[in-house]
C-alpha cells in the first residue's frame, strides 16, 4: 500500500521584482497559478495540500477560501516571517501536515508551465527508488527545480533538527541519497520573478499570462 501523501505550496513572496504583487496571482487561461498548482497536486492525489501564506495573504485568500469548495484536500497556513526565506516558509508548510506522511510534495505558486506528467514523473522515480534515496529532485541542464519529493528523513532535518537546514543545503550535503531526475525541457525550472519573465513566456512559448483583479489587493506603491 502506497504510503500517504501530503504537499506544499509555496507563496509567502513579496514580489518586490515583480511591483509587489504576488506572481502566483498571476492568471493563465482564466486561472491563478496558485490554483492551477493545487489542482495538479490533486490530480496527483496529495491530501492534505497546504498553501504557504506570508506577504499579499489577504489576497491569496480572496481565491483560496472559494477554492475549498472544490479541493477539500486544500488548507493554508501563514509563514510570519516571510521575509527569512523560502526554507523558513517550508518549515510552516511542513509543520501544518500531519507527521504520519509518507511522502511530501513541495512546488511553487508561480510556475507557469508544470503539467500533471511532470508530477507523475517524480513521484514515479521516488515510488521506484532505491532505499538509499531520500530526496527526487527534477533538473534541467543542471538546473534543479520543482516539483520536489522527499519523505521523513529530508522532512526530520528541515522541520525537526535543532540546527534546521533548507532542501537546497541538505542535497549538497548529501548527494548520494539524491535522485536528481534529468528532465529534456524547463518546465521544471522555470518560475517568475519580473516582468520581464512574463514578457519572455509569452514571446518564447507563447503562453499569455495576465494579472487577476485579487493582485493589486495590498500592493505596495512604486
Amino acid at each position: 500500500m502506497t504510503a500517504a501523501m501530503g504537499a506544499v505550496v509555496m507563496a509567502a513572496g513579496a514580489g518586490s521584482r515583480m511591483g509587489h504583487r504576488p506572481k502566483s496571482l498571476l492568471l493563465r487561461d482564466g486561472e491563478p497559478l496558485l490554483l492551477r498548482q493545487i489542482r495538479l497536486l490533486a490530480l496527483a492525489g496529495a491530501a492534505p495540500i497546504v498553501a504557504v501564506l506570508g506577504h499579499h495573504q489577504e489576497a491569496l485568500l480572496k481565491v483560496l477560501q472559494p477554492a475549498q469548495a472544490r479541493f477539500a484536500q486544500l488548507r493554508w497556513t501563514v509563514n510570519p516571517a516571510p521575509d527569512d526565506g523560502p526554507a523558513s516558509s517550508l518549515r510552516c508548510g511542513l509543520a501544518a501536515l500531519p507527521e504520519a506522511l509518507g511522502t511530501i510534495i513541495v512546488t511553487l505558486g508561480d510556475m507557469p508551465l508544470l503539467e500533471a506528467d511532470d508530477f507523475r514523473a517524480v513521484l514515479q522515480v521516488w515510488h521506484a527508488r532505491s532505499h538509499a534515496i531520500h530526496l527526487v529532485v527534477p533538473t534541467h541542464q543542471g538546473q534543479p527545480g520543482h516539483p520536489l519529493v522527499f519523505g521523513a528523513t529530508v522532512r526530520a532535518a528541515v522541520q525537526h533538527d535543532s540546527d534546521a537546514v533548507s532542501v537546497r543545503e541538505w542535497r549538497r550535503a548529501h548527494s548520494s541519497h539524491v535522485h536528481a531526475l534529468a528532465l529534456n525541457h524547463a518546465r521544471c525550472t522555470t518560475d517568475l520573478d519580473t516582468p520581464d519573465d512574463v514578457a519572455r513566456l509569452e514571446r518564447e512559448q507563447g503562453i499569455a499570462l495576465n494579472w487577476s483583479p485579487q493582485s493589486d489587493s495590498g500592493r505596495q506603491p512604486d
